[in-house]
């Protein structure tokens, strides 16, 4: 058995009970159901989620969508950067990166429609996990942190199952979260990007992004950077550093 058998066996568990929801919070439920409902507001706030909290990110959408009543890729197409630009301006609470944000919303646009015809789900239906990764990757912003993601969220909230072959290279989203975590296991070495994803392969070989979402969640509700809830946490049976 694995070193880290324990370990994975606990988060797999853990991704079995915590409700997938939780992956795309957002600050009212209709911001939620958008994202849910619409497969280029799932898709253009993936594609945004970089140094910005969960909350802000999945209810950007939503925020356009009261500026200009709809949510249509082909609508937003014929708009100029500068009246993308406004459009975030004009956001309550907009993305850390102002100035490259509505050049990412472009983009996606622009694939969505020229690539995919002005259907988002396109990207991932009958596609393989490789070929969506590589889509994302060619929008402007995106690296592979948010690509690996969107991966995992794809398979968990489109019930798109990707091929094993594809598993080996999905990795998780190294964040704030991710990374605290695993370091308290003791699995990596240190609170860094590389050794976060290098500790999920080492955990879940097979399929590190697997392991992704619990991670998040867990760093979220429980792994706390200042008075940890270890006592409650669904990892403090295996977890080395209880209390760090």
């Amino acid at each position: 058995m694995s070193l880290y058998q324990p370990i994975l066996n606990a988060l797999l568990h853990y991704k079995t009970i915590f409700d997938q929801e939780e992956l795309t919070p957002a600050k009212c439920p209709e911001a939620v159901n958008l994202i849910h409902e619409n497969s280029f507001a799932f898709i253009s706030a993936c594609c945004l989620d970089r140094g910005t909290k969960a909350e802000i990110i999945w209810t950007i959408p939503y925020w356009i969508f009261q500026q200009v009543g709809h949510y249509d890729p082909l609508r937003f197409y014929s708009l100029s950067l500068s009246q993308i630009s406004s459009l975030f301006d004009r956001l309550s609470q907009k993305p850390r990166y102002t100035n490259a944000a509505p050049r990412t919303f472009q983009d996606i646009c622009r694939i969505v429609v020229e690539d995919f015809s002005g259907h988002a789900e396109k990207i991932w239906k009958n596609r393989s996990a490789m070929d969506v990764k590589r889509t994302l990757l060619s929008v402007y912003g995106v690296g592979s942190g948010i690509a690996n993601m969107s991966l995992v969220l794809i398979e968990g909230l489109y019930q798109i199952t990707f091929s094993d072959l594809d598993y080996k290279n999905m990795d998780i989203k190294p964040d704030v979260h991710t990374m605290r975590v695993l370091y308290r296991l003791g699995v990596s070495p240190s609170v860094n990007e590389m050794e976060a994803i290098l500790a999920a392969r080492r955990i879940s070989p097979s399929y590190s992004g697997a392991i992704d979402g619990p991670l998040w969640s867990i760093g979220r509700n429980w792994c706390h950077p200042a008075n940890p809830q270890c006592a409650s946490c669904p990892l403090n049976s295996c977890c080395e550093r209880i209390g760090l």
